[in-house]
């Protein structure tokens, strides 16, 4: 058995890429799919007298909650973040028109979804091929289920036996819980474990207070420094992957008594 059991990854910008600037930002993308969200609750029979002025209502809803997840480390949903928008602006759905309009949001969201990079089936194949575990610890106010259907379409879903959605899970990322339990879920303690994903304070800070080693993905849409983070390793790529993890192997098997 390999001294490094499990690796964990980071999904949204390490795994798939959901904002792709300059085309959209996650805001966009979320804005897109609000507005898709007010014309199927229209087409449903819901009244809506000013659907943009909805739209908006239920973006700055996901603004305030953000903030409030940022400074809290408790999760939210988007369902429950579309409720609070629409309601602050007068507007209940029924149950017909509330489940075409969440189906359409999401269907704008999973359509917008790209690979991160075509090497991944290869380097995730390969890291269990060698007898390590994989699992997945993602910061998302978006369900699990349509998460799932991104990976699966993209023959990244059964690489993952454990995967932890903010959520799901109550907590966001830094907050301890939510690493916790996906190594509990793997029966490996933080030292066995490293995290791979692309932004410093939740992938590399958050894993690193709690025992494991943390390797940061460059992204393509941003260059994060922070003089207080301070990663394990930096990667370009997720192929430079499997040579770290390899280097770092060797290095434990070297220290075992």
């Amino acid at each position: 058995m390999p001294a490094i059991h499990v690796v964990l990854f980071d999904l949204g910008g390490t795994l798939l890429h959901y904002e792709q600037p300059p085309e959209f930002t996650l805001e966009q993308l979320n804005m897109r799919a609000l507005r898709a969200t007010i014309q199927a609750a229209l087409a449903a029979g819901a009244r809506i007298p000013d659907p943009e002025l909805a739209a908006r209502a239920v973006g700055r809803m996901a603004a305030v909650m953000d903030a409030k997840a940022r400074r809290t480390l408790y999760s939210d949903t988007a369902e429950n973040i579309i409720r609070e928008g629409l309601e602050a602006v007068g507007v209940k759905l029924s149950a017909r028109a509330w489940d075409a309009s969440l189906a359409a949001y999401y269907q704008v969201i999973s359509q917008a979804v790209r690979l991160a990079d075509p090497d991944l089936p290869g380097v995730l194949g390969h890291l269990i091929e060698q007898g390590r575990t994989l699992g997945l610890v993602s910061n998302t106010w978006w369900t699990p289920e349509m998460h799932d259907a991104d990976l699966a379409r993209f023959g990244l879903l059964e690489f993952f036996p454990v995967r932890v959605y903010s959520c799901a899970a109550g907590v966001v990322k830094p907050h301890p819980a939510i690493y916790r339990q996906a190594l509990d879920a793997l029966d490996v303690a933080p030292a066995e474990a490293i995290f791979v994903g692309d932004r410093l304070t939740v992938d590399v800070a958050g894993p690193q207070k709690i025992g494991m080693r943390a390797v940061l993905v460059a992204s393509p849409y941003r260059v994060e420094e922070d003089p207080e983070i301070e990663p394990d390793a930096r990667i370009g790529s997720i192929g430079e992957l499997l040579p770290l993890v390899d280097e770092w192997e060797r290095a434990l098997e070297i220290h075992v008594p």
